[in-house]
């Protein structure tokens, strides 16, 4: 696949806010975005990027933002084929380029919803089970 979504669990805290902080990043096609091993809110972000998935699927030409919670980056989706490809963006501000690949919307979601299991079974053994972002995350 050319779009992964990658998040360290070891990597994960617990914010005096209750955010969850830890490692999560975009490979696509090779490249690591915004870098390997990103810190930000990886809870908040998937289930961002969840809703975003489900949304693009639903018709073609569909679109979604969804921005990474620390820094000026962000993936665009695009839903082509009536859902059935995901267009995917990777852009930051102050950038001039941007790559582009388009996925099969079936398997970039089955691979979304691996990710999310193991970082929702990751919060749970923690303990973080009734923090807002993971319910959220759960219920996806």
């Amino acid at each position: 696949m050319e779009f992964k979504l990658v998040c360290d669990t070891e990597s994960l805290d617990l914010a005096r806010s209750g955010s969850v902080w830890g490692n999560i990043w975009v490979e696509i096609s090779g490249l690591a975005f915004p870098e390997p091993h990103w810190n930000d809110m990886p809870v908040a972000f998937l289930a961002e990027l969840l809703d975003a998935v489900a949304h693009v699927r639903s018709g073609d030409g569909d679109r979604r933002r969804v921005r990474f919670f620390d820094g000026p980056f962000w993936l665009d989706l695009v839903g082509r084929e009536n859902g059935g490809t995901l267009e995917v963006t990777v852009n930051a501000s102050g950038t001039s380029g941007a790559r582009v690949v388009a996925v099969d919307a079936q398997e970039a979601a089955r691979s979304l919803a691996a990710v999310r299991d193991e970082l929702v079974r990751a919060c749970l053994q923690r303990g973080w089970g009734d923090q807002m972002d993971v319910r959220r995350l759960q219920v996806r």
